[in-house]
């Protein structure tokens, strides 16, 4: 449990430099498709929220024995993010599943816990930890054992 912290804690912190370091470019990007933008609808304080959805499962690469690059989703649109959620974990999707995502989502914007276990369509169980802070929610999705 506590290596899994140690993934949790390595990933979390460039994440969150590089969606800093990211929002500078995505803001000057907003600005110059302003007419294209749709604001999110869970945003009620005019103040863009981070989105980060961390797909433990999902190894990309590996540093070394203990440290693995994993696929990552950043975004500011909760509707988008239940999307790519629901895209991510699960090929084929039910109605449970989708409703599932949603709470879960929004518990995690809403600052409320949502340690959670689901179930895919194809049977297979991941769990799903959420950090909020400020105007970042990250959600950490990786197998159960």
């Amino acid at each position: 449990m506590k290596n899994l912290f140690n993934i949790f804690v390595s990933i979390i912190l460039p994440l969150i430099l590089l969606s800093n370091a990211g929002g500078i470019v995505l803001q000057q990007q907003q600005q110059a498709n302003a007419q294209n933008v749709e604001e999110s609808p869970t945003s009620t304080t005019g103040e863009d929220k981070n989105y980060i959805l961390v797909f433990g499962q999902r190894t990309v690469g590996n540093i070394d024995n203990s440290t693995k690059i994993v696929s990552a989703i950043v975004g500011h649109n909760s509707v988008k993010i239940q999307e790519e959620f629901l895209e991510e974990i699960s090929l084929a999707s039910s109605q449970q599943l989708e409703e599932q995502i949603q709470k879960i989502v929004n518990d995690g914007i809403n600052g409320a816990q949502c340690d959670a276990s689901l179930t895919t369509q194809q049977g297979e169980t991941v769990i799903v930890d959420c950090i909020s802070f400020g105007n970042n929610i990250i959600w950490y999705i990786y197998p159960a054992e």
